[in-house]
């Protein structure tokens, strides 16, 4: 199965850099390497230039697929040591073909893109200096066709990137296109350099030229519908998605960037059938399972996402994402052991993410676990009360510290000068606020506070989704047509709930 590095923002562009020419007398095996290779079936070129090599390691044209296709690998899973084979086949492809005399300018592109995602994946900016010093010496060979001179100059400007010199990155892609018209790479990358900059007029023409000058490739159809969706231009970054499937029916990632938008719209059923589509062109990518598994919750079916989160974890048993979320799915399906369980490991993976902890206390509240209150509270204990941020201040609320007053006036002070959070921090607070009254027999008031919650309409929260189980109240259409008159009533009320 081809892996979808077509729908990746940053990608090593192929296109026009020469296949190492086949050798006289090569046999089928390198054929159906080739075709591996330009069909973006790297593991199975990985595999069949591991035999070819077997039988003559002095191949250079098998080194240098092997090394793209590394490479491409570690790109797509974020695997340092993928990354770090294709660079040594990189480097051993160039030192043959200098032997030879051959000068294949090409065979530097997998060590220039590598080294660039090995700086991108652990923070380390001298491999993004090696790359520019080595692209900068290629730039200065007279014999460069107009063609390869683009190659170099998208790879050094990928490594400005890195180096957050979003100036010289421009003028390389730029230069890539005035060198080379037919650069697909410049062309999105420099859109996205504009996005990175917020320059939102620049990078929409960036995108549209890409569309106008490759019109038969989905790639950019998909690229400029992202970033359309990330505008909240939802109607045109459909128009976009469609118009990339049509192109290519097997194009995974658009279906899944069509049914995050569709989701974004509200239209969840739909959402969730572009992501079983995904699934089924690969079932391997974890990110697909945990897309439909955010996606199932909010429509409701906590069985179906543990399901799904469940096996993005069996691929991917370090996501520590993941993790939390299964936590959510079983704490909605009432299993409450499992779901602590769930987002201990998340956080044993990642302690970064503290958002769990107000979960992770409530959960052993409700398990009467003594020790895992007690662990937390600790922690707690140390800090100063002038360092305690949001989430301190929904654990001080569930074991019982902090008056659901005080939880409220903790979101005012610490959303005075960043209004954003108010409403996703007012969503939690009345979330737990309803878990409380709930524990405490208060039905009534608690089913108000549920309803509050909803009113932030911050529907990518757990605590939106906790309310919407609460109430059973799950949309079949977009979330803001559900919004009832006797409901909007009920908002209406405010802060009076807290002296009922």
């Amino acid at each position: 199965m081809s892996m979808p590095i077509r729908g990746l923002v940053f990608f090593l562009c192929l296109t026009g850099i020469a296949i190492a020419q086949k050798e006289a007398g090569s046999d089928a095996l390198k054929t159906e390497a080739e075709v591996a290779y330009q069909n973006g079936d790297f593991p199975r070129c990985i595999e069949i230039t591991d035999r070819l090599l077997l039988g003559n390691p002095t191949d250079h044209g098998a080194l240098y697929l092997r090394a793209v296709s590394h490479v491409e690998v570690g790109v797509f899973r974020r695997n340092a040591q993928e990354l770090r084979k294709g660079i040594e086949d990189a480097r051993a492809s160039l030192k043959l073909s200098e032997s030879l005399k051959l000068n294949e300018v090409n065979y530097y592109v997998p060590y220039l893109h590598g080294m660039t995602a090995l700086a991108n994946l652990e923070g380390r900016k001298e491999s993004a200096e090696s790359v520019i010093k080595v692209a900068t010496s290629l730039l200065e060979r007279k014999t460069l066709t107009s063609e390869q001179r683009a190659n170099v100059l998208y790879q050094r400007a990928g490594a400005f990137v890195h180096l957050r010199d979003l100036e010289a990155a421009i003028q390389d892609y730029q230069a890539a296109i005035q060198s080379f018209p037919g650069h697909l790479g410049s062309h999105v990358g420099l859109a996205e350099v504009y996005v990175v900059r917020q320059q939102t007029e620049k990078a929409l023409a960036a995108f549209s030229v890409a569309v106008e000058t490759f019109s038969g490739n989905p790639l950019v159809f998909n690229n400029r519908g992202l970033f359309l969706q990330q505008k909240n231009r939802l109607n045109e970054a459909m128009v976009d998605f469609d118009k990339a499937l049509q192109l290519d029916p097997q194009f995974a990632v658009a279906y899944t960037n069509r049914g995050v938008t569709q989701q974004a719209a509200g239209n969840l059923l739909a959402a969730e059938v572009d992501f079983t589509e995904a699934i089924k062109l690969d079932s391997a990518n974890p990110v697909f399972l945990l897309l439909r598994g955010n996606c199932r919750l909010s429509r409701g079916n906590a069985a179906g996402a543990i399901d799904d989160y469940g096996q993005s974890i069996r691929i991917d048993p370090r996501n520590s994402v993941a993790f939390g979320d299964l936590g959510f799915a079983k704490f909605f399906s009432g299993d409450f052991a499992g779901s602590l369980e769930a987002f201990n490991q998340a956080i044993a993976l990642d302690a970064s993410i503290r958002y769990l902890n107000p979960w992770r206390c409530w959960v052993s509240v409700l398990l009467k676990n003594s020790d895992e209150q007690l662990a937390l509270v600790k922690t707690l204990d140390k800090k100063p009360a002038a360092d305690r941020d949001w989430n301190d201040q929904l654990v001080l609320f569930l074991i019982g510290k902090n008056s659901e007053q005080d939880l409220v006036n903790s979101v005012v002070k610490a959303t005075d000068s960043n209004s954003s959070l108010r409403d996703p921090q007012l969503c939690e607070a009345y979330y737990f606020i309803a878990k409380r009254r709930s524990d405490a027999g208060d039905n009534t008031n608690a089913i108000a506070f549920y309803q509050q919650a909803l009113k932030m309409k911050c529907v990518h929260l757990s605590a939106y989704r906790g309310a919407q189980f609460a109430l059973k109240s799950f949309p079949t259409a977009p979330w803001e047509r559900q919004m009832t008159e006797s409901t909007v009533s009920l908002f209406r009320t405010g802060p009076d709930f807290w002296t009922q």
